[in-house]
């Protein structure tokens, strides 16, 4: 079992813990909501996609693409 993560976090100095947006079944769902926040009126600071397997029955963050306000799209990042 495989969802993904949407969290993002904003650049305002007391309110810069990261928020979660939502879970999702699969990366296009998530990238389409991640993408809908970054090009919104007040875009976050930094946008993750969490990406969470189930391994021996508990779950694990796997992977993560990340959107940081000056980059022009999402990077997988190495763990």
């Amino acid at each position: 079992m495989t969802f993904f993560e949407v969290e993002y976090t904003s650049d305002d100095y007391y309110d810069c813990y990261p928020h979660q947006i939502g879970i999702y079944p699969t990366f296009e769902k998530a990238m389409e909501k991640a993408t809908e926040l970054s090009n919104g009126e007040y875009p976050p600071a930094e946008i993750d996609i969490w990406q969470w397997e189930l391994n021996q029955n508990e779950y694990v963050k796997i992977k993560n693409w990340n959107k940081h306000e000056f980059d022009a799209d999402f990077k997988e990042v190495k763990e």
